[in-house]
Parts: structure tokens; sequence; C-alpha cells
């Protein structure tokens, strides 16, 4: 006779999961850690610069704020990097906010 099967294969069983203890949750950071370390950096670089009169509004501690996002990225730790750049954005907010209510105390005669 022919070599022709009428059953089709039964199919192989599901893959054993390794036994042993499981991998532990990977480290993804936080987000209010990135924020604090933002201000943090942003604050103590512009202690740190008052002495140089000419470094003074230089953006340098933004910059480090903005590597240090980098470094948490390429770290494997998204959050806290994430965290750096809303820091760094609610700092930015706040200088607006502060000049914004200058200005208008200024032209609204506020400043007699």
């Amino acid at each position: 006779m022919s070599d022709i099967e009428l059953d089709p294969p039964a199919p192989e069983p599901p893959p054993v999961p390794p036994q042993g203890e499981p991998s532990p949750p990977q480290r993804r950071g936080s987000i209010a850690a990135g924020i604090g370390l933002a201000w943090l950096i942003m604050i103590l670089g512009h202690l740190l610069l008052m002495p140089f009169r000419a470094a003074t509004f230089l953006p340098i501690p933004e910059l480090l704020v903005g590597v240090a996002a980098a470094v948490f990225y390429a770290k494997g730790i998204p959050r806290t990097g994430q965290g750096l750049l809303l820091g760094l954005a609610s700092l930015l907010a706040v200088a607006l906010l502060l000049v914004a209510a200058c200005f208008g105390l200024l032209f609204s005669g506020g400043f007699r």
C-alpha cells in the first residue's frame, strides 16, 4: 500500500518553563524621584554657580538635567528619566509664572 497517513500528527506539548527561582522584577525607577532629582540638580547647580558671575546665567544645570535623563534612559531606568524631564518642565513652568507675575505687578503699578 501507500505511505499516506490519514490521521493528522499529534500536537507537541507546550514547552515547560524552567524550574527554579523566578527572576526579580526589572527596575524601572520612579517618576517622583526623577522630579525631585531635577529640582535638586537645578537648585544646587545654580547655587554653586553663583560665585562665578559670568556663569550665573548659563544653562549648565539645565543641561545636566538633560544629560542625567539620557543616562537613566540608557541604563534602563526610564521612569526616572521621564521624571527628570517632567521636573525640568515644571521648573520652566514655575519660572514662566514668576516672570508673568512680576510683569503684571510692574505694569499695574504694584511696585510703588
